[in-house]
Formats: C-alpha cells, sequence, structure tokens
C-alpha cells in the first residue's frame, strides 16, 4: 500500500493520536503506531483489533495514529524518549528509515516457532523487509505501481483498440496517446493522453528500459542516472510533454487541473491514461459516468517490464517489554481473514499470493482486467535502501528534474551533471589501497 493511504483508528481522538482499547493496565497493552487514514479500512482494523482482544484475553490494543508526514519523526523521537510503540506499521520507504536505526527485532523466531509459510509472500517484498538475512516486518499488502488506468469511453471515441499487457513503448505506446489527445476548434488540448497520478515522473520508464536510480538497490553505492537507459528513459517523458505534446507540463497540468490533480482530471475525462497502483480503484467506481480498465505499464524498448512498487507490514519494535503480546497482535492482524477482508475493498493487493489469487481479491470490486496485478510484483522495483534517499530524491533530484519538465533544460543537459553531483555528496569514495 502507498504512504498516501491506510489506516485509522476509530476512538478516543487526542492531539493527534487515535486510540483504541485504551486500558489503564499498561502491563498487557500493545501500542500499535499507525498513519494510514482510509475510512473503509478503518472498520476492518477496528474490528480486527476487537476480535484479537476477545481471542486473547490477556491483552489490549491502542491504536495511535500518526499523520505520514510527521510519522517517522515522531517515532524516533518516542524511541529516543524510552516511549516507542510495541508495534510500527511500515511501508517499504519509511521501512528503510526505520531499519538503519536499529529499531526492529527478528521476526523470524516467532515465525518459525509458530510454523508461518514465509514462502507463502511475494518475494519482492519480503526481500524488502529481510535486508541482512533476518525478517523485520510482517508483509500486508504489496502495491505495484505500473498499473495504467483507461477511459474505455474516450478509446473508442479515437478509433484505438483497448491497450494490452502487450503493448511496448516507445512505438506503440506513443502512437495510441497520439490519437488520444482532443483539441478544441482553438487548438487548445482539452484532454491528454497520459500523465502520472502525482507530479511528474519517469521510474517506470527508467525500470522498463532496463536503467534503475543506483548500481545496487539494496546496497547502492553510486547514483546512475548518467547511465544511456536512464537518459534515454528520461528523454522519452520529456518528449512525451515537449516533443509529441502527449502529455501536461507542469504549468499546463495547473491551468488544466486547477489543483485539483490527475486523479480528478482521470475522472473528468481530461486525462485518458493514468498510471499508479491498485488503491485508486474506490474512488473511480465512484463515478457513474467513467468507464474505465486497467492495463500493465508497457514494456521497454528491449521487451523489458518493470515499474516502482509500494507495500507495507508490521514490525515488532525492538524496545518493547510485551514481544510476546506484540507478535500476537502482528499475526493476526495479518492473517489471512483479515487481509481477505482488505482486499474486498479493492483498493489492496494482499501479499500472500494464494490470497491475492483467490477470489477474495480477484472478485473485489475493482477493474474488468485488474488481474493483470497478480504478474506485476515479479517486474516490481522498490527505491534504494538506503536512509538517505529520501533526501536525496526531493532534496537534489526533483528539484533539478522540475528543470526538464517545464522545459528549460533536456534530460541529457541535467543528469550527468546531477548524478555528479549527488555521488560527490552522498556516496563514498573508492580509497586506493
Amino acid at each position: 500500500m502507498r504512504a498516501s493511504k491506510g489506516w485509522l483508528a476509530v476512538g478516543c481522538l487526542v492531539a493527534g493520536l487515535g486510540f483504541y482499547g485504551c486500558s489503564k493496565d499498561g502491563g498487557k497493552t500493545v501500542r500499535l503506531a499507525q498513519f494510514m487514514t482510509d475510512p473503509n479500512l478503518i472498520k476492518i482494523i477496528t474490528d480486527a483489533a476487537k476480535d484479537i482482544e476477545k481471542r486473547h484475553p490477556e491483552l489490549k490494543i491502542k491504536i495511535e495514529n500518526i499523520p505520514y508526514n510527521e510519522y517517522e519523526q515522531k517515532v524516533v523521537t518516542q524511541f529516543s524518549a524510552g516511549n516507542a510503540p510495541d508495534v510500527l506499521f511500515v511501508e517499504v520507504n519509511n521501512f528503510v528509515a526505520f531499519h538503519s536505526r536499529g529499531l526492529f527485532d527478528d521476526l523470524k523466531p516467532y515465525c518459525e516457532k509458530d510454523r508461518i509459510n514465509l514462502k507463502g509472500y511475494y518475494p519482492g517484498l519480503m526481500a524488502r523487509f529481510s535486508p541482512d538475512g533476518s525478517l523485520y516486518a510482517l508483509p500486508q499488502d504489496t502495491a505495484p505501481e505500473g498499473l495504467v488506468y483507461y477511459n474505455k469511453k474516450a478509446f473508442k471515441e479515437a478509433g484505438v483498440p483497448f491497450p494490452t499487457e502487450n503493448w511496448s513503448w516507445p512505438k506503440d505506446f506513443l502512437a495510441v496517446c497520439q490519437k488520444l489527445v482532443k483539441k478544441d476548434a482553438e487548438g487548445k488540448t482539452v484532454r491528454w493522453a497520459f500523465n502520472d497520478a502525482y507530479e511528474i515522473r519517469f521510474q517506470n520508464f527508467l525500470y522498463s528500459n532496463g536503467g534503475n536510480w543506483v548500481d545496487n538497490t539494496a546496497k547502492p553505492t553510486r547514483l546512475t542516472l548518467d547511465s544511456p537507459k536512464a537518459i534515454e528513459a528520461a528523454q522519452f517523458r520529456y518528449d512525451l510533454i515537449h516533443k509529441y505534446h502527449v502529455s501536461p507540463s507542469p504549468s499546463e497540468l495547473q491551468t488544466m487541473s486547477q489543483a485539483s490533480g490527475a486523479e480528478e482530471m482521470f475522472v473528468t475525462g481530461r486525462i485518458v491514461m493514468m498510471t499508479s497502483g491498485v488503491w485508486h480503484t474506490p474512488k473511480f467506481l465512484q463515478s457513474k459516468d467513467l468507464e474505465w480498465d486497467v492495463t500493465s505499464f508497457p514494456k521497454g524498448p528491449g521487451g523489458k517490464k518493470g515499474w516502482g512498487s509500494g507495500g507495507s507490514g508490521y514490525a515488532l519494535v525492538k524496545t518493547s517489554k510485551k514481544k510476546d503480546l506484540a507478535w500476537i497482535v502482528i499475526k493476526e492482524i495479518t492473517n489471512a481473514r483479515t487481509m481477505a477482508q482488505m482486499a474486498g475493498t479493492g483498493m489492496m493487493q494482499p501479499a500472500l499470493i494464494q490470497l491475492a489469487e483467490s477470489d477474495a481479491f480477484k472478485l473485489a470490486p475493482g477493474a474488468a482486467h485488474k488481474s493483470v496485478l497478480l504478474k506485476m510484483p515479479g517486474h516490481s522495483n522498490y527505491n534504494p535502501f538506503m536512509k538517505e534517499w529520501s533526501e536525496i530524491y526531493w532534496g537534489q533530484l526533483t528539484p533539478e528534474f522540475d528543470r526538464f519538465w517545464s522545459g528549460t533544460k533536456q534530460p541529457k543537459d541535467v543528469l550527468p551533471e546531477l548524478t555528479q553531483k549527488v555521488n560527490e555528496k552522498f556516496f563514498k569514495k573508492d580509497v586506493a589501497p
């Protein structure tokens, strides 16, 4: 699941912390911190907490909700003060920052004791939560970000066949995009072919072209955005905006969306295709006039599939004094029953492969061809496993990317120098023996 969605407890709300199952008996109270807010999942997690307490009267659960943009700082502060939660909800990116601080206990001994089959989870997500062979979070969901939502009415109007998993870029994808753009009598674009769900990105083009942010995702030693594959991917995304005019520039996006965002533009037909993850499903289902479906992001020029991915799980905080009780909460809150209920909302793909391939997920509300998601984790990629990545991406890379998304520079003029700058600042230089 992506960091912008999630769960909240519906209990007493105090100073930004939501509590359920509050108990004066701290000796059996397990504190669970999380950052999610989706109302449909609130009831599921609340009911799950109640059910756990019924079956395990020896414990109480207190859910503490912290806004995502404050989550890392708040938890680290609590940890430093000796007041950390017992269980921590994590997603694949903030997990790295917490793990680098040594916050988590290894869950493998607990899983072995209770005979939990760890081979039943998507391997990529398990690897993300097992950076040194230990397991620091029990997965809940996986969230490939290579899903392409498309407006069926617009395709029909343009006389373009619906896209399939076999399409590729640049040729197939560009040809489709050029036929989908619509202009008014004055030549002004009133319907764009393609855009990302959030800020303009090129990570899916990067991965599907055989490139990557760094040389080794698990143990990065240098940024690799100066590689031909990376520059080619960024250049094609740039060309979609400034050469072919099938995707809006930042200024055009702002003017046309009036701050409503790409998701709303897709709902209203101003964007025909949008790439992201499955979590948009409930919103799109609410629109009665929207006829939509999904497919996977197109293959790269060499036939490779690849995209970014999210995902989440629950971790046991090392300083917890109630680890056995905390483990019960982790084990029960990620069980197949709870996962199936979440999958039933249409916005979450279970981390358990067998459950994702069951009717619990396949028959949940959603796109007619959402079964493409079942193959997608095998082509998923994660951000570099380094605590500084957020600082690098948002503080160093994004401002420079904006220079070519706005059209003032081209990727080939920015990426080599930018890569060198980041490598000198954040990566240690090789030292000759």
